[in-house]
């Protein structure tokens, strides 16, 4: 068989994703001719999309060198750099093609993923868009914009990018949920908005036909519990989640957490909590290994996060499911009862072991607490007003994150707030008489704890999600529900009496020790009875 129709059946073979067949048809012609140019390419492209990369960086530079001209060889050089983690060798080799042959979207997605691996997210972020611009269906060039975006803390361009990815990958079940997630969070979905798009999450991807059968709970004394945890706050895992597991676990009960992120926090847990890797798992085999596991409680802190098991939990993994922490306060099935529901009293733990110390903030500085991941518009245009009515006043933000600090200078720019209103120091904070405003979109109660611990009062307004519900749980439990304001007007106006004098008491040490909001043990018979209940 002559080379032309062996090479022919090579390139069939590599669109067809046979590779194996590919390499091998290809070597042959290499075998007989070691200088044939296009089977140097081919074989090239053969060896990156089966993931022999060192095979393919051995022929990639001779591939390169007999087609100088090639741009099909060039971007395979250039995604085999990007896959090296050469991000600068890449982005180099990327441009060079743009400016020889013109835009075009693989070339301008390569390009993205290479700023963004050195941290250019101003420039990943335009290139994504600009990919987008050639090839609309681009979902992957859809998910880094919306991931990058949602990285600098820029929430309101992350949900509407995050709505378009859904879109393109319509049976997609986590890009749905990301972005209701977002949207919930953020209000900008209304209640209704809400139950709607859980019912059409639901009616999309929940199972409709058997589910598995669970057993009976015979033994309330020694349970076994199941934690299923996605994309958590960080200090909402370290100062809330993982000290009820461990306390849970060195008790009568056995605690198994079920780890559905992409990267394993078992620093957080004690040695007598087991964890599970479950997010190559399928639904079923989750099931499945969640029954095989006998789990008697099913607690899901996901919600609609990344790393949402809502199918899963549409098959009914434990005798009783129940969601905790999961911001929308809503499931698209019905077998999981949100725990709020069944606490007799309002109950908030926060770990007391977690309150670092802080310098004192200067004088006329507001904290600014609930910043990590940035801020929505709606709080950025609350507290920049503040600013207005208090021109000799400052700002300190919570956020330790450089990429979301330029952002948010930026964006309080807009409003008419200069960037050195604005301080961006974790080693100083709220102490007492320290006037705190809560992110009163997506309520931190870890945050304003520690906050309220060190003497600060709370300027905090209430919500319709779970973070809200745990804020107004904070202040029921410290007997300051006087401090929560019922609107925004309400909130600026409270913030800035309390700049102009107004009295106001911080909470003692010894309130907070009779409030149990630091006490684990009380917390955590609280907890297990409230799931016994559902």
């Amino acid at each position: 068989m002559s080379s032309p129709t062996r090479l022919s059946q090579a390139v069939q073979a590599l669109r067809a994703n046979d590779f194996e067949t590919t390499i091998a048809i290809t070597q042959e012609i290499i075998s007989e001719d070691p200088k044939h140019p296009e089977a140097h390419a081919v074989q090239f492209s053969g060896l990156f999309k089966a993931k022999r990369f060192e095979q393919a960086r051995q022929i990639g530079g001779l591939a390169a060198e007999l087609n100088p001209k090639s741009v099909f060889v060039l971007n395979n050089q250039a995604c085999l750099q990007l896959e090296a983690k050469q991000p600068a060798s890449a982005s180099g080799l990327l441009k060079s093609l743009i400016e020889q042959y013109g835009e075009r979207a693989p070339w301008l997605y390569n390009l993205a993923l290479a700023q963004r691996m050195v941290g250019n997210y101003d420039y990943s972020i335009a290139t994504f868009r600009r990919t987008l611009d050639f090839q609309p269906d681009h979902d992957h060039a859809a998910f880094q914009l919306a991931d990058c975006l949602s990285v600098v803390g820029l929430k309101e361009e992350a949900i509407r990018a995050y709505d378009y990815l859904r879109l393109l990958r319509s049976k997609h079940a986590p890009s749905h949920s990301t972005f209701i997630h977002l949207a919930a969070v953020n209000q900008n979905l209304t209640p209704i908005g809400l139950q709607h798009e859980m019912a059409l999450w639901a009616e999309r991807f929940i199972p409709k036909g058997e589910r598995y059968p669970t057993k009976e709970l015979n033994n309330s004394d020694k349970l076994t519990f199941g934690f299923l945890i996605g994309a958590l706050p960080s200090n909402w895992l370290e100062n809330i989640v993982a000290p009820l597991i461990n306390q849970l676990s060195n008790g009568n009960d056995r605690a198994i957490v079920y780890w559905h992120d992409e990267k394993v926090r078992n620093d957080v847990f004690d040695d007598t909590v087991e964890i599970v890797y479950s997010p190559k798992l399928t639904d079923a085999d989750f099931a499945r290994k969640c029954r095989g596991d006998e789990v008697d409680i099913m607690v899901d802190i996901c919600g609609m996060r990344r790393g949402s098991r809502q199918r899963a939990l549409g098959l009914q993994l434990a005798h009783k499911q129940i969601g905790w922490l999961a911001h929308e306060g809503l499931y698209a099935t019905s077998r999981v009862t949100p725990i709020e529901h069944n606490f007799e009293t309002p109950s908030l733990f926060v770990d007391d072991r977690k309150l670092d110390s802080v310098h004192a903030l200067p004088s006329k500085v507001l904290a600014g607490v609930g910043g990590q991941y940035g801020l929505s518009h709606r709080v950025i245009k609350t507290w920049a007003t503040i600013l207005r009515e208090l021109p000799d006043w400052r700002l300190h933000l919570d956020s330790t994150s450089s990429l979301v600090n330029r952002s948010l200078k930026q964006r309080f720019q807009v409003l008419g707030i200069q960037s050195d209103r604005l301080i961006f120091n974790n080693k100083i904070g709220a102490t007492k008489g320290t006037i705190v405003l809560d992110n009163f979109v997506e309520n931190d109660p870890v945050s304003a704890c520690n906050a309220i611990a060190r003497g600060g009062i709370l300027v905090a307004r209430r919500g319709a999600l779970f973070p809200a519900q745990r804020t107004v749980s904070l202040l029921a439990q410290l007997g300051r529900e006087d401090w929560l304001c019922k609107s925004t007007a309400g909130y600026i106006d409270r913030a800035l009496s309390l700049a102009d004098g107004a009295p106001s008491e911080s909470v003692t040490d010894e309130e907070i020790r009779q409030s149990g909001v630091r006490d684990l043990s009380i917390f955590s018979e609280k907890f297990r009875a409230a799931c016994l209940n559902s």
